[in-house]
């Protein structure tokens, strides 16, 4: 890790990416500490900390939306937007799908529909949180319609410029711009949430017997969570090795056949089934919550709450649904078969064609419920973890589930890239232009 570490410092150019990539991210997090101007942020803290939707686009905005910064919305209004266009790439929108088989050309078009798609989510996410929060906490110190468009307008060029800065880091950084701003936020509360939960489990002021053992519980939480991410990292870096053959001839009458493989990963859907089904649940009861009490909300918000058994059991089932559909909309098992049929490509004791496309399909299915048990078990730490510790709900959502998944991924990618870029520049050297 040392060699590594000094082979990248000794590389000008990956040393210049580094430093522009901190600069980003410091810009980002300055923005960050900047309240909107006529908001009164101190009243809706405790609202947005939990693992709900409200939990969700503040954590996806480093936990700006407690305070209502600059920067509250985040990049969740460009990450909406992306699979929205994404989803609409499959065969659903014909230009789209056009745009997506056109290469590097199409990728331009495509990320030109994204950013103002991405500008009209801001505007109506932003209106509307500020209205439910206005009318729920009374946040504006006037509730004029000028200073509604005013505070709109301040989160949507925030949201936009956080876009902006995560295309900087992509482009002129070390990469992958807007994972790492999503991880900056998450990391950047780590201290502060270790802290609390260590408030929260340690009391100097009930004898030592209590001290000692409150200490030990903590030990214990800081070890049971090391032993999670290092689970998480196992998990996020497992694969499912295909054989492929491809068979090449040369000038003579000889063929030769050269073996590769075709990796599926354990988790090809990512953290994205997990923010999916906590969405659609929390979103009636984010609705209910700024309506008056009565029988009908009271019911609603008992069903789709996850912290009790009906709603844990929704919650599960929605994410291992999720889990499949998005991987199969990932691996596409049937283009994939032709494109190997096209390339001379065949699986070892597979047929070509459809028996070939049968075979990649049912090994992603049986590898998902793999993955889908992994996305269950990550996504239920939140809602175990204050049952066992005496933890606030920030704490539990940040240090697991959804944030601890993020941070991994994110982790292992950057490294990923940064390793690439070393190994880039190593062989430049050998390359006649």
């Amino acid at each position: 890790m040392l060699d590594f570490f000094r082979t990248v410092f000794k590389k000008g150019e990956l040393r210049q990416r580094i430093v522009f990539t901190l600069g980003m991210l410091f810009v980002f997090r300055l923005g960050a500490a900047v309240t909107v101007p006529g908001i009164d942020a101190s009243v809706i803290s405790s609202s947005t900390s939990g693992s709900g939707i409200l939990g969700i686009i503040s954590m996806l905005g480093g936990g700006m939306l407690e305070q209502f910064s600059l920067f509250s919305l985040g990049v969740s209004p460009y990450i909406t937007a992306s699979i929205i266009i994404e989803l609409l790439s499959m065969d659903v929108i014909p230009i789209l799908t056009q745009w997506q088989k056109e290469g590097n050309t199409g990728k331009k078009k495509k990320d030109k529909v994204t950013r103002y798609v991405t500008l009209v989510l801001a505007i109506i996410q932003g209106t509307s949180l500020t209205y439910a929060f206005d009318k729920g906490y009374g946040i504006l110190e006037s509730s004029s319609w000028m200073n509604y468009a005013y505070v709109v307008l301040i989160m949507v060029a925030g949201s936009m410029l956080a876009m902006w800065i995560g295309d900087q880091i992509t482009e002129k950084g070390v990469g992958n711009g807007t994972s790492l701003l999503i991880f900056t936020g998450i990391v950047s509360n780590l201290p502060q949430n270790f802290i609390s939960t260590f408030n929260t489990l340690v009391s100097f002021d009930e004898g030592t017997t209590t001290m000692i053992l409150g200490i030990l519980w903590f030990v214990l939480f800081v070890v049971v969570y090391l032993a999670i991410v290092i689970f998480v990292v196992f998990n996020e870096g497992a694969t499912r090795k295909i054989p492929i053959i491809y068979a090449s001839s040369s000038n003579t009458v000889m063929r030769t056949r050269e073996q590769t493989h075709m990796p599926i990963k354990i988790n090809s859907s990512g953290v994205l089934p997990v923010i999916f089904a906590a969405s659609v649940l929390a979103a009636p009861r984010t609705i209910i919550s700024f309506m008056e009490s009565n029988d009908i909300t009271e019911f609603i918000d008992t069903i789709l709450n996850y912290q009790e058994p009906v709603g844990f059991c929704l919650y599960i089932i929605m994410i291992i649904l999720f889990a499949f559909f998005y991987s199969n909309l990932q691996i596409d098992a049937e283009k994939i078969s032709d494109d190997l049929k096209k390339n001379g490509g065949s699986i070892p004791g597979v047929r070509t064609g459809k028996d070939t496309q049968n075979y990649i399909s049912r090994v992603l299915n049986r590898v998902t419920v793999c993955g889908a048990l992994f996305l269950v078990i990550i996504a239920a730490i939140p809602i175990i973890t204050p049952v066992i510790w005496e933890l606030t709900e920030d704490a539990s959502v940040s240090l697991g589930g959804t944030g601890l998944i993020i941070i991994t991924g994110v982790a292992l990618e950057t490294t990923k890239q940064i390793k690439t870029l070393v190994t880039r520049k190593e062989y430049h050297g050998y390359i006649r232009k």
